[in-house]
């Protein structure tokens, strides 16, 4: 499962970058600087996000998938509702830039505090660091370069290298969208994970990618994001994000869960 999963990433850089558009790159008419100002006004472009999906984990220990809805406000505020076979709900999780939240409703036991206690800590079977579910579920890219080693065509692509301190970023950008298809993270010469965005489409005018996939190749940890509906730029009442807690549920601490799954 995880090979056929690593091949249908690769088969999205492909066909999205080739055979799907045709749109030729030109580095004489796009510039480096222009296809970063293009992906940060499109990441302004909305300012709320409500969508459905189906969420499909692989990793050598837990492979399966879920249901999963969306609610994501300014950029910061971020509710996940998974459900599993039969819609049944399994759990929510809330994330914003100084608080989470994560209640297991089959098991009745929630978890809770700062943000920064757990950012650094992986968000249940998922290969994602709780800092990390924001951006991913959104599509978001935050980085900052310092220098630009590397700007040409490649798969048809724009493609970029650069580089912040430690950290290398190497780009694809598609050539009709101008928006990113692929990125990968690296700390210094470690590739420690990539994501890749595919079946671009416009939704309340702005486009949006419906497969979202996120790879950590040295541990086998593959997740992949599918949108069935996506909403975009639709006001929706706050009180969305509360997650109502039974009286009886059990507080639990995150790393001792995570032990548990190890």
């Amino acid at each position: 499962m995880y090979k056929l999963i690593l091949l249908l990433l690769a088969s999205i850089i492909i066909a999205g970058c080739a055979a799907k558009t045709r749109v030729a790159a030109d580095l004489d008419k796009i510039s480096s600087r222009d296809l970063l100002a293009q992906n940060e006004h499109w990441q302004k472009s909305f300012s709320t996000l409500k969508g459905s999906a189906k969420i499909t984990l692989e990793s050598p220990q837990f492979t399966g998938s879920f249901g999963a809805d969306i609610l994501l406000n300014n950029s910061d505020s971020l509710l996940v509702t998974i459900t599993g076979p039969l819609g049944i709900k399994l759990g929510r999780a809330f994330v914003s830039p100084k608080r989470f939240v994560f209640y297991n409703q089959m098991m009745n036991q929630f978890m809770t505090g700062s943000l920064e206690d757990y950012e650094d800590t992986y968000f249940m079977q998922f290969p994602l660091e709780i800092s990390q579910l924001r951006n991913v579920f959104a599509a978001r890219e935050s980085f900052n370069i310092l220098e630009l080693s590397t700007y040409e065509i490649r798969d048809g692509c724009y493609y970029l290298e650069t580089r912040n301190d430690y950290l290398n970023y190497h780009i694809w950008f598609d050539p009709a969208s101008l928006l990113i298809k692929k990125i990968e993270y690296y700390n210094r010469s470690k590739l420690v994970y990539y994501k890749e965005y595919g079946q671009f489409e416009k939704f309340d005018g702005i486009y949006f990618p419906r497969l979202v996939s996120f790879v950590r190749p040295e541990e086998k940890q593959g997740m992949s994001i599918y949108y069935d509906e996506v909403f975009i730029n639709h006001a929706f009442q706050p009180e969305l994000f509360n997650i109502n807690i039974s009286d009886n549920a059990r507080q639990i601490e995150l790393s001792i869960e995570n032990q548990a799954s190890e």
